[in-house]
């Protein structure tokens, strides 16, 4: 039972949780013709269980990669070589990658070797690019919005193209904001192992002005989606009222107050408060999904 819960842990399902949760929204909330029962076919199931498997794989081999750093920047959170061994540790990143491999295949040749890509993607990211100068943040970012974009690999024909691409873009954004807030959160282990994140490079200043002009982006990004929801959701009249009062009042007010705390933050617990905010507003966001059908 303790070996299920530090598995669950150092997966980090609750994540993995809302990749799920982005999917089953992207998926019936874009798409006027898909109903209820949609959702529990076998493909899409399969196409559930793949990315979750490619997800906690990345995240078991960052963990395995990273377990001297994670000692210094999170040691009460460490989970392979203390609850968890290392052997294990790398015989499930290769069991939940092959099984994610196979499942994919399964559904399309197309998906199988989308989430081969993925799968290497992320062994590159842990072995070579999570404390390079934007590179890793960069991927991380990519990777995030590759699982809206992989639906269009499942069923091209049946997606709205601007709103999955707008919502891939917001994935792309929020995740990039937060992994630089958490290179932030983490200066002090980076800093032991000569890590050359962009807060180390450039300087908190510098990085601070770039995460705002992420923010002013992400912030024109909403409001595009505003002005342009009416004619591209399949709702009714009632949606386009109430769509843009829920992003102003669950993305854009909260991304201002996170961009007035960026200024004054300057310690690991305010980043570490910072990015569980830009967190939430992620999951925020992804839910207004609901108002581009109903």
């Amino acid at each position: 039972m303790k070996f299920l819960l530090h598995f669950l842990n150092l997966i980090r399902y609750k994540n993995i949780g809302m990749i799920a949760l982005t999917q089953v929204f992207t998926y019936f909330f874009l798409n006027s013709d898909i109903h209820y029962f949609h959702l529990l076919e076998i493909p899409f199931i399969k196409l559930l269980i793949t990315t979750a498997m490619v997800a906690a794989a990345g995240y078991i081999i960052n963990d395995y990669m990273d377990v001297k750093l994670d000692l210094i920047n999170k040691p009460k959170q460490v989970i392979v070589g203390k609850s968890i061994s290392r052997r294990w540790a790398m015989f499930l990143h290769f069991l939940l990658s092959i099984g994610a491999f196979l499942i994919g295949f399964s559904i399309s040749k197309k998906i199988g070797l989308a989430v081969l890509c993925c799968s290497f993607l992320l062994w590159i990211y842990s072995q070579f690019l999570k404390k390079t100068f934007l590179a890793g943040n960069l991927l991380v970012s990519l990777l995030s919005a590759s699982s809206l974009l992989i639906l269009f690999l499942f069923k091209a024909n049946e997606l709205q193209s601007y709103g999955i691409y707008s919502y891939a873009g917001f994935a792309f954004i929020i995740t990039l904001i937060r992994e630089i807030v958490k290179d932030m959160e983490d200066m002090k282990g980076d800093h032991a192992y000569q890590s050359k994140t962009l807060p180390i490079v450039s300087g908190i200043r510098k990085t601070k002005s770039i995460l705002y002009l992420l923010i002013g982006s992400l912030f024109c990004l909403c409001i595009i989606n505003m002005v342009f929801f009416g004619n591209m959701a399949y709702s009714g009249k009632i949606a386009s009222i109430t769509y843009p009062i829920y992003l102003s009042l669950t993305v854009l007010i909260p991304l201002t107050i996170c961009y007035k705390n960026i200024k004054v933050a300057d310690t690991k617990k305010a980043f570490g408060k910072l990015s569980f905010q830009f967190k939430l507003i992620m999951l925020l966001g992804i839910l207004s999904m609901v108002f581009w059908r109903f």
